[in-house]
């Protein structure tokens, strides 16, 4: 059994050892990105429906917080600030955002937002929740929006 299972060993290194091996500093044209896999099960910054839920979310808040009849005319710059797995003890999957928002009163504002994954409706799905930079006057998300900035 012993040389049946070495035998295997030394086979698949062989088999490893003929691939063709790739420089690290391999040539890749402008025009061709790379597309990066990852099993992460929250959404991109980007995702229209993370948006919305941004979107829904400051729409709601804004005339019972600043009672102003503010909404959010365009979403730009939007880019992935930190990403946390979920690992060890950390049982929440979280993706940090940030962009600007145009809000109808003609002001472009930071927008600073988090996804978190499992922390949908009863647990299931993922959730997004933001925070445009000055119209937080409770301080829900701390001064300045701080507890979805993190980093």
């Amino acid at each position: 059994m012993r040389r049946h299972l070495s035998a295997l060993v030394s086979l698949a290194a062989c088999a490893a050892s003929t691939a063709p091996a790739f420089a690290a500093d391999y040539y890749q044209a402008p025009a061709e990105r790379a597309v990066v896999v990852t099993n992460a099960l929250v959404p991109a910054c980007e995702n229209p429906r993370v948006l919305a839920q941004v979107e829904d979310q400051f729409e709601y808040g804004a005339p019972n917080t600043v009672h102003a009849a503010l909404q959010v005319v365009e979403f730009s710059g939007l880019y992935e600030k930190a990403y946390q797995p979920r690992a060890g003890t950390k049982l929440i999957e979280r993706r940090y955002c940030q962009g600007t928002a145009l809000i109808s009163s003609g002001e472009h504002r930071t927008l600073y937002y988090v996804i978190e994954y499992p922390m949908g409706y009863a647990g299931v799905g993922w959730r997004a929740e933001g925070c445009v930079l000055g119209l937080d006057p409770w301080k829900v998300y701390g001064a300045n929006c701080e507890s979805l900035r993190r980093f």
